[in-house]
């Protein structure tokens, strides 16, 4: 039997094909349709844990380049808020008449070096949203950062373990990612 020819297709021909359509092309729409979705939602999970890491490189990269003798919640009893304070510097003195020097680790400043790590609310392409600050500058990622929380284990210490829970939230996500990190110093 010809499919074509001249008298055109049958109605069974045709009622055949639409049946076999109706059938297959919402299975494929549908497996398509799924996959665009997950591939956006694998995408924008992906930008918050970069925002995340950014964030807990940022924070971590303050704590081992700075010099403190001891870290402390703020005094303005400020919640999600750190201050390291460095009271002392090395100073390499020369001892008058030879060629040896005095190496003093504490020597003391005159006064207080503090860095102030924080998460607070900053204005951001004319929206509202909450952000780390190192020293008063947000780290700059496009991540919300509400509901987050920075904490540290103990109130001034010389060692301790600070904790990060970062919950970052997209418009596009039904609910907000959610990632614990701790490091000590």
């Amino acid at each position: 039997m010809k499919i074509f020819d001249e008298r055109g297709i049958t109605l069974y021909e045709l009622l055949a094909t639409l049946v076999i359509s109706m059938i297959v092309l919402p299975v494929i729409y549908g497996v398509f349709s799924s996959g665009v979705k997950l591939y956006n939602k694998i995408q924008v999970e992906g930008q918050l844990r970069d925002d995340a890491d950014y964030t807990a490189t940022m924070i971590m990269n303050t704590f081992y380049s700075f010099p403190f003798d001891y870290v402390k919640e703020c005094g303005d009893s400020k919640a999600n808020c750190i201050e390291l304070v460095d009271q002392t510097k090395t100073a390499i003195n020369q001892v008058e008449g030879k060629n040896f020097y005095n190496i003093n680790q504490k020597e003391e400043l005159g006064e207080e070096v503090i860095i102030r790590l924080e998460l607070d609310e900053v204005e951001k392409n004319g929206k509202s949203q909450n952000a780390f600050l190192i020293d008063g500058k947000p780290i700059d990622v496009t991540s919300d950062l509400n509901n987050s929380e920075l904490s540290l284990s103990c109130s001034e210490c010389e060692e301790g373990m600070i904790s990060l829970k970062l919950i970052l939230d997209d418009q596009r996500l039904k609910k907000p990612l959610e990632l614990k990190s701790q490091f000590g110093f």
